[in-house]
């Protein structure tokens, strides 16, 4: 029986003014409710003790739009998963206590910081032609809303889910497609190459047969830019035309440099897919690296894109497979005999007493994560897709 994936597609919109003014009242609207519900469990909890579960909540849903008719103007769906997405955020929150981690407490949504709308397919939303040979996207409350058809669905997709997201640079749709497998994935011949991947802040990765790739550092490269935007925005008066002018300009540059960088792990997720059968990660805690003092540079390279969607995802649509490994001590091993080389992080050249193996600190790593792919136990993911962000979604479907 041949199976099926969850994937997702996403197109630019271009609703008029309008319509763009009916969309930020429905994102005002979300927010004020994601807001509201989370003052009332907070307030339930310190006053009685009592948690709110997401089916308590929205039971009072239509009591909320007859009292509140302002609300109509939202899909009831739209609006109970606004009640899910903090639900979530509450889930991650216990799990992350229960697991001693660092995981926050959900906070208030600012207006500008609630940009999505989730609906469920046929229930206040619709695809349908346009009669010119593309297709428009039909919102409750909106209207028919024009779409930048730049591809086709995927032969026999069903659409599941729509979320459309405000950006710096406009409103996209994201539709979450179950799809036949045949029709998403591209297998690729086998090449009988394996390769380990080391990741790193001088040289941005490190494989196990030399290579090494420059870090590009998207965001340093920028921050120049950004800081000059920045001081010109401080002397402007908060709210004003020209403030929000800023806004937007700093906001599309912070736009460029994450597209930048999905573009060029897409390109890499690619390369390495065709190039081997097996590739084997460290099973990194990023979090925790990402508290550090280095911090900033870590959030530049970004490696959890990469590692836990971007590559496992272009894996399995090539007939890849990734392998999760112990990243413990795999720059201070040696990958020819095994012996414990320590050395700090300045040094950057391995040298074994042992054995004499000499090589890039960096390749050294990707070798020996490679050696635990072959010989340990590890966490493979080469079955599925994983799943994907709706704001990231966009650039996964394409090769």
């Amino acid at each position: 029986m041949r199976g099926t994936a969850t994937v997702s597609y996403q197109y630019r919109l271009r609703p008029t003014k309008a319509q763009a003014r009916a969309l930020d009242h429905q994102l005002y609207l979300a927010a004020k409710l994601y807001n509201t519900a989370l003052e009332q469990r907070k307030l339930l909890w310190k006053g009685r003790r009592k948690f709110v579960s997401y089916c308590e909540q929205a039971a009072e849903l239509k009591v909320l739009r007859r009292e509140f008719p302002e609300y109509g103007a939202l899909n009831h769906t739209a609006l109970q998963n606004v009640l899910r997405r903090l639900d979530r955020a509450f889930a991650r929150f216990l799990e992350g206590v229960r697991r001693s981690e660092g995981v926050g407490y959900p906070r208030f949504k600012k207006k500008d910081r609630f940009r999505t709308l989730e609906f469920t397919y046929g229930d206040g939303v619709k695809l349908l032609p346009d009669g010119r040979g593309g297709w428009t996207l039909r919102l409750q409350a909106v209207g028919w809303v024009r779409l930048v058809w730049h591809r086709d669905l995927p032969p026999g997709a069903k659409i599941k889910r729509v979320w459309v997201t405000k950006k710096a640079d406009g409103w996209y749709a994201t539709f979450a497609l179950e799809a036949p497998e045949e029709s998403v994935r591209r297998p690729l011949p086998p090449t009988g190459k394996r390769v380990g991947v080391d990741v790193g802040l001088e040289n941005l990765l490190a494989l196990s047969d030399g290579t090494l790739l420059d870090n590009p550092r998207w965001l340093k490269k920028a921050e120049r830019r950004l800081a000059e935007k920045q001081r010109i925005l401080s002397k402007k008066v908060k709210g004003s035309k020209r403030w929000r002018k800023l806004k937007r300009q700093i906001a599309r540059l912070h736009q460029k440099v994450a597209r930048k960088r999905r573009d060029f792990y897409l390109k890499l997720a690619w390369d390495l897919a065709r190039e081997y059968d097996l590739i084997a990660v460290e099973e990194l805690n990023l979090t925790g690296l990402a508290q550090g003092m280095l911090a900033k540079p870590i959030h530049d390279a970004g490696w959890g894109a990469f590692l836990r969607e971007t590559l496992p995802y272009i894996a399995w649509k090539a007939g890849r497979k990734v392998v999760f490994v112990d990243p413990k001590g795999t720059s201070q091993t040696c990958a020819s005999c095994g012996a414990s080389v320590p050395k700090p992080l300045s040094e950057r050249l391995h040298v074994c007493p042992s054995c004499g193996h000499t090589a890039h600190r960096d390749v050294n790593a990707a070798q020996v994560i490679l050696h635990r792919a072959r010989s340990g136990p590890a966490g493979a993911l080469a079955g599925a897709p994983p799943a994907l962000c709706p704001q990231e979604a966009g650039g996964f479907s394409r090769q």
